[in-house]
């Protein structure tokens, strides 16, 4: 017999279900804060609570089921991107912070929203609107609209428009801007040429060769003046688009799967290293403060 089916634990999920039906609510509500060098850069709210359930819109849960209703509400560096050049649309509507879901939560409902420092003051007291209410309240709160109603309303006004824009975002300056801020590797290279390989699996694939210039956040393998192989995504021959001689700026994502490559089909992928440009790119390194903390 496992302690997992004993008959303690069976007695105190008893019990607790017993407590749930008289309308009690297991919760656990904490906070944090972040410091460096005496200025606070970071803070955090998360409440969680126990509940049972009647059908409502948008529930997996059946009638009568206990799951956790979650807010998470806390401020980040920087927003991790879904790929390189990827970013939420979100982020053309409010660069400093974004509100969401996460794809699945089992047993749960969860809400969260992220802010960085440099968040409106209104923004982040907005964001930080918990009810707390959902505590002590005799009818239990089951979604994320009760838990954290401002945000959520915002999130469900916004959600049309940020889905339709995923496929229409443009290379602009705020855009590169955000992409100087969330990416994990940023350098600069001059394309010399294009040439057929073979990847790790044997298949055909188009390479650029580039010479590495210059490195302005992680990437700290490249080197100036070595010469590098950049993969081409979505084109089978070399891209017509960058010529030989070309300064890029390369962008990398946090997973690192592949560091950095050339993909037309990606937002700002072929980004001229231009000093307009450049500028942006490091007016939103700034803004990363743990960027300098180790060298990648």
């Amino acid at each position: 017999m496992s302690y997992d089916t004993g008959p303690f634990v069976r007695l105190e999920l008893a019990l607790l279900r017993a407590y749930m039906w008289a309308w009690g609510h297991p919760a656990k509500v904490f906070a944090t804060i972040g410091m460096r060098d005496g200025v606070v850069w970071s803070k955090g709210l998360w409440v969680i609570i126990e509940t049972y359930t009647h059908k409502f819109p948008g529930s997996f849960a059946e009638e009568g089921m206990e799951y956790g209703l979650i807010a998470e509400v806390h401020s980040v560096p920087r927003f991790d991107l879904s790929g390189c050049c990827q970013i939420n649309p979100q982020l053309t509507l409010h660069p400093d912070y974004e509100i969401g879901q996460p794809g699945g939560c089992e047993i749960c409902v969860l809400g969260w929203a992220r802010f960085t420092p440099y968040a409106a003051t209104a923004d982040v007291h907005r964001l930080l609107e918990l009810d707390l209410s959902c505590l002590t309240r005799w009818h239990p709160c089951l979604s994320q609209s009760d838990i954290m109603p401002s945000a959520w309303d915002q999130y469900l006004a916004e959600r049309t428009r940020v889905q339709s824009s995923w496929d229409h975002l443009a290379c602009s300056p705020a855009i590169l801007e955000i992409l100087g801020r969330d990416s994990a590797d940023i350098a600069v290279g001059e394309v010399l040429d294009y040439h057929a390989g073979v990847d790790g699996q044997g298949y055909n694939e188009s390479l650029a060769r580039v010479r590495a210039l210059q490195r302005l956040k992680g990437a700290a393998d490249w080197r100036a003046g070595e010469t590098r192989e950049i993969p081409l995504w979505g084109a089978d021959q070399a891209n017509p688009n960058i010529r030989a001689g070309t300064k890029l700026i390369f962008f990398g994502d946090w997973a690192r799967q592949e560091k950095f490559h050339i993909d037309p089909r990606e937002i700002c992928s072929e980004t001229p290293a231009s000093e307009a440009n450049l500028g942006s790119v490091r007016r939103g390194i700034e803004q990363d403060y743990t960027a300098m903390d180790k060298e990648q």
